[in-house]
């Protein structure tokens, strides 16, 4: 049997995701691809979920922008999705199961690298889409958490709506003066594109600089940390950890795979 699955979102031109897929498929000897769908939202986002039925695919990742949006078109959601309100896995059968495994992919990851997050102090930059799943994992490790975001309503909405009360709200010029924290954390995109990133060197830390953006060599945040004594992290392996969770909703089986080597064959090491 073949099995079909894919990536649906806008843009996917730089996505890794077909090349961890098709590894995991290797790997377990299963037959089958991964297609990528870049998609627009409202109807066509349904119309693209309606095509993947009528071909018969198993399941597709979304990505960004659609992660939130595609919880509308879905028949039931797993807790954790339902908890984080954002998708990024849907299991196809005659009708469409919403999952996320985001949250465990920033898990594993920080697992794999050694740091519990339990009770520290951490600083969050961003809290849009794509820092949901990493403030659902903050919350459930008690962290004293402060949240910097260009747009408080906005981030005032998004901890509200995760129930997370304890959390302190700043805008950009907290980062102008003198502050520690074991953690500070990047969810936000700034400096993908032109490789500038706000001066972060009044902000102190202690454990680990963690960006959930990942690229060959250091991000432009995490350049911020190059001379500083605290470990650095990026978020591809992130990006593997939950390929694989989606993989096992697919499939039924949890492939197994070396982080080090994929990254290794993608060339970002």
């Amino acid at each position: 049997m073949f099995i079909n699955i894919g990536l649906i979102g806008q843009p996917l031109n730089h996505t890794f995701s077909p090349f961890i897929q098709t590894r995991f498929f290797k790997n377990t000897g299963l037959n089958g691809g991964y297609c990528c769908f870049e998609t627009s939202g409202g109807e066509a986002l349904k119309e693209t979920f309606d095509t993947l039925k009528r071909y018969s695919f198993k399941g597709v990742n979304v990505t960004v922008p659609h992660k939130q949006e595609v919880m509308g078109l879905m028949d039931s959601l797993e807790p954790t999705a339902e908890d984080i309100g954002a998708v990024n896995v849907v299991r196809i059968s005659d009708k469409l199961e919403g999952f996320n495994t985001d949250a465990e992919g920033f898990q594993r990851m920080l697992a794999d690298a050694g740091y519990s997050l339990s009770g520290k102090k951490v600083l969050l930059l961003g809290c849009g889409g794509a820092s949901m799943a990493v403030l659902y994992v903050l919350k459930s490790f008690g962290v004293k958490l402060t949240v910097v975001n260009r747009t408080l309503d906005k981030a005032e909405s998004v901890l509200k709506s995760m129930s997370f009360d304890n959390a302190v709200l700043q805008d950009y010029n907290f980062i102008k003066a003198e502050s520690e924290f074991d953690y500070v954390i990047n969810g936000t995109s700034i400096g993908l594109e032109d490789g500038l990133f706000p001066d972060m060197s009044r902000v102190s830390c202690r454990e680990a600089a963690v960006d959930i953006q990942y690229k060959k060599g250091l991000t432009p945040f995490l350049k911020c940390y190059s001379d500083a004594d605290c470990g650095k992290l990026d978020g591809f392996s992130m990006l593997v950890y939950q390929a694989a969770k989606a993989f096992e909703i697919w499939t039924g089986i949890y492939p197994e795979f070396s982080v080090k080597k994929i990254s290794g064959e993608l060339g970002l090491i």
